[in-house]
C-alpha cells in the first residue's frame, strides 16, 4: 500500500490551527436521513497570540489566516486572485496535487482555508475534504508545494433499507431511502445476474445494508457510504451480493457476481516507462514525488479501455495531468487513465470491461506519448499490475467459512427486515 506523505510540523501547525470542525447533526433521524453540513459565510481566524484588542475587548482578526467555505461556481483562480495571490504559485500547488488531483473538483460546503506568512505571501493551503479528512498543500524551501493527508480514525455503521418493486427499480430505489448514486451503485453490482427492466414484477421485495463512515473521536458522518449486502427477490429466486474485504461483490455461495478485472487498460502489453513508485524522481522536476499509476508506452492515438464495469465519475483537462477519465467500479475500485488525447465518453455514462473509453495522447505536462493508469481500491492507489484485484471469480478457499458465516448473519438481518414475522416465527419454533 502506498505509504501517506509525512506531515511536517509546520502542517500539524496548521491543520490544529486551521481547520474547524464541523459538527453534524441528525444522521438517524430516520431511514431516509442523511448528514448535511451547514454551510458557513467567509470568516477569519483570531490571533490568539495578539495582545492588541479592539474597544469591545474582543481579540483583532488574524489576517495571516482565511478560512472559506466553497460555493457553487467557485474556481480556484478566482479565489486565487481575490487575496492577490501570484498564478505562479497556483500552478505549483496544481503540480504538488497533479498525482491526487484532490483540488480538480471543488464540492460547495468544503473548507478551503488559505495560511500567508509575514510577507503575506501563502505559506499552505488546506481542503477539507470530510470531517476525517485534509489535504495540504505547504511550502518548501524552493517555493514548491508538497503535499500531505491527515486522515482521523473511522468505523462504518451499518442501516437496513427495504423496499418493493413498484415501477422502476430505480424509482422503488430512491422511495425505499437510497440515494441516486446507491441505486446506480447497486444496478451495477446485480446487473450480471437480473434484467433490472425485464425481469423484475410489483411486489418483489428488496433489501439493502448500507454502512456509513462515522469518525471515532467526534461521532460525525463523512458522508461516505457504501453497499454492505442487498437480497431481491423474484419468485422463488434470491439474488444476492454481499461485499467481502478485498472489495469485491459474491454472492451467498461466495460466486463473485461481477465479472473480473483486466489487468491492462490496452489490448497490446506495452512496456513500462515508468513503474508505480511512491518515491520516484520526477523525471521533469527533478524533486521525488510519489507515482500513483504506471506509464505504458502507448504511442499517442492508442484505444484506451476500461478495466471493468463501472460509471465515469470524472473527466476533466488538467494543466499537468492532462485529458483524463475517472471510472468508479461499485464504490470499491476506481480506475483513473491520464494524458488521453481524445475522450469518447461522458460523465456518468455506464461503461463496459474491455469498452474503448479514449485515445492515448501527450496532453499536460509529459516528456512524450504515454498512458498513465492508476487502479485505487477503498481510495487508496495500488500497483495495478501487481496488486490483489479482483480476478478471481469466486472467494478464496481459506476464506469462505468465515464469509459465508458473515453471510448468514446478514441475510437473517435482512429477511427480518423485510418480513418481521419470519423473525417471530423463528422465536416460536425455539421455544
Amino acid at each position: 500500500m502506498l505509504p501517506r506523505p509525512k506531515l511536517n510540523a509546520f502542517q500539524k501547525k496548521i491543520l490544529a490551527a486551521g481547520i474547524p470542525v464541523v459538527l453534524l447533526a441528525g444522521l438517524w433521524l430516520s431511514g431516509n436521513s442523511t448528514a448535511v453540513t451547514t454551510p458557513i459565510e467567509l470568516t477569519l481566524k483570531p490571533d490568539t497570540g495578539a495582545a492588541a484588542t479592539d474597544t469591545a475587548g474582543q481579540s483583532e482578526p488574524d489576517p495571516k489566516q482565511e478560512t472559506y467555505t466553497i460555493q457553487r461556481g467557485d474556481t480556484l483562480s478566482q479565489l486565487f486572485d481575490a487575496r492577490h495571490i501570484p498564478a505562479n504559485v497556483l500552478h505549483r500547488i496544481l503540480e504538488a496535487d497533479s498525482e491526487y488531483l484532490a483540488l480538480e473538483t471543488l464540492m460547495p460546503g468544503t473548507e478551503l482555508t488559505f495560511q500567508f506568512d509575514d510577507q503575506q505571501a501563502l505559506a499552505a493551503l488546506s481542503l477539507k475534504l470530510d470531517p476525517a479528512r485534509t489535504v495540504t498543500f505547504s511550502r518548501q524551501d524552493d517555493d514548491s508545494f508538497q503535499y500531505g493527508l491527515v486522515e482521523a480514525d473511522t468505523h462504518w455503521e451499518s442501516q437496513i433499507l427495504t423496499g418493493r418493486i413498484e415501477g422502476s427499480f430505480y424509482r422503488s430505489g430512491l422511495r425505499a431511502g437510497l440515494t441516486d448514486a446507491q441505486v446506480v451503485s447497486l444496478g451495477q453490482i446485480l446487473k450480471h445476474k437480473i434484467d433490472f427492466r425485464r425481469a423484475l414484477r410489483a411486489g418483489d421485495p428488496f433489501a439493502v445494508i448500507i454502512g456509513h463512515e462515522i469518525t471515532d473521536d467526534g461521532d460525525e458522518a463523512t458522508g461516505k457510504t457504501r453497499i454492505e449486502g442487498a437480497t431481491l427477490i423474484r419468485g422463488k429466486t434470491t439474488y444476492t451480493a454481499f461485499l467481502h474485504y478485498d472489495g469485491n461483490y459474491y454472492d451467498q455461495y461466495g460466486e463473485s457476481v461481477l465479472p473480473a478485472f483486466l489487468r491492462w487498460p490496452t489490448q497490446r502489453h506495452y512496456r513500462v516507462t515508468s513503474s508505480f513508485d511512491p518515491n520516484r524522481l520526477h523525471p521533469v522536476t527533478g524533486r521525488h514525488a510519489p507515482h500513483n499509476g504506471v506509464d505504458l508506452g502507448t504511442p499517442s492515438g492508442t484505444p484506451v479501455m476500461s478495466t471493468g464495469d463501472g460509471v465515469v465519475s470524472r473527466i476533466g483537462n488538467h494543466p499537468y495531468a492532462g485529458r483524463y477519465i475517472d471510472i468508479d467500479h461499485n464504490g470499491s475500485f476506481e480506475t483513473r487513465y491520464l494524458h488521453l488525447s481524445k475522450i469518447l465518453v461522458r460523465r456518468g455514462q455506464h461503461v463496459k470491461r474491455g469498452e474503448k473509453i479514449a485515445l492515448s495522447g501527450a496532453t499536460g505536462r509529459v516528456t512524450g506519448p504515454h498512458l498513465h493508469f492508476e487502479f485505487h481500491i477503498k481510495g487508496r492507489p495500488v500497483n495495478p499490475l501487481t496488486a490483489k484485484i479482483p480476478t478471481a471469480a469466486s472467494v478464496p478457499r481459506a476464506e469462505l467459512a468465515g464469509f459465508k458465516a458473515k453471510v448468514h448473519r446478514e441475510m437473517a438481518l435482512m429477511d427480518e427486515a423485510v418480513d418481521p414475522s419470519r423473525q417471530l416465527l423463528a422465536q416460536k419454533q425455539s421455544d
